[in-house]
């Protein structure tokens, strides 16, 4: 079975631009932010036209906060996906990936309940196919979502879980403390991921090589077989079916020119399938 690979693709040449680029990468699927991607309030979108791939993903802006105890900022943050959800929705949009948030010192558990209250919200206030993806984050201070737990108590408190994915960024993973770098530890993170949540939730797998440490909590994207990962650790990855039957986006940084051409490329030599 061939990668459906992709890449994070920048809009702010307008959308035909983006798809060109896609199409010239010969991706399988692509993301692009669904707004400015530091600020709540500019919800200027680019023209709606027929977006030709089967899958594509929205990702939305970093403030956001569906964790947060400041009413403002938690209020912000669901008016602002709710908004993105929809336009997602109405241009075709398979899913907004979504970081969980940050409960800012008010604990674990306060700050889950209030993302179950705004994705319940959220849910009702729409009708949409386009999904909501939580993404796994490295855990940084009082960030949520490094832990699978976090996910399992989400989705076991939401009524309507038809409306969620999960994304897994290997990064995040990697730099919240699991060893996926042998495949030995890419097993034991899978068991105790999915002994929690069902695989059938992960719809895409961010691809990002991490630029820290294991366990370093550090949020620092780098090229493919570059960090700390390794091109030995891809290679396991893409060694499981799991890995390798979903849609894999990087958000690799763009520079040196030609980057995105490089580190898909590597992907593909990485692979079992090549």
């Amino acid at each position: 079975m061939s990668l459906c690979l992709g890449a994070h693709l920048f809009i702010s040449k307008g959308l035909p631009k983006t798809i060109e680029e896609a199409h010239r990468l010969e991706l399988c699927t692509f993301q692009f932010f669904s707004r400015n991607p530091r600020s709540l309030r500019d919800s200027k979108r680019p023209e709606k036209i027929k977006i030709p791939f089967d899958i594509f993903f929205l990702h939305s802006p970093y403030l956001l906060n569906l964790a947060s105890p400041e009413e403002d900022i938690y209020n912000s943050s669901k008016r602002a996906l709710l908004e993105d959800l929809i336009w997602g929705d109405s241009i075709g949009a398979t899913g907004i990936v979504v970081h969980p948030g940050s409960h800012r010192g008010t604990g674990r558990e306060k700050g889950l309940l209030r993302i179950i209250y705004a994705l319940e919200e959220i849910i009702n206030k729409s009708s949409t196919r386009c999904k909501i993806i939580l993404e796994n984050t490295s855990g940084s201070g009082t960030e949520l979502g490094s832990e699978p737990e976090d996910f399992g108590f989400i989705i076991d408190n939401l009524k309507d879980r038809s409306r969620i994915g999960i994304c897994i960024d290997t990064c995040h993973l990697f730099s919240a403390g699991f060893d996926i770098r042998t495949k030995e530890g890419i097993e034991a993170t899978f068991n105790r991921w999915f002994s929690i949540i069902e695989p059938f939730y992960v719809m895409l797998f961010h691809t990002n090589d991490s630029k820290g440490s294991l366990g370093s909590h550090l949020d620092r994207h780098t090229h493919i077989g570059e960090g700390e990962i390794g091109e030995e650790g891809f290679k396991n990855l893409l060694s499981f079916s799991l890995f390798r039957d979903k849609p894999l986006i990087i958000e690799t940084p763009k520079e040196p020119p030609g980057s995105d051409e490089r580190n898909l490329k590597k992907l593909k030599e990485l692979s079992p399938d090549f």
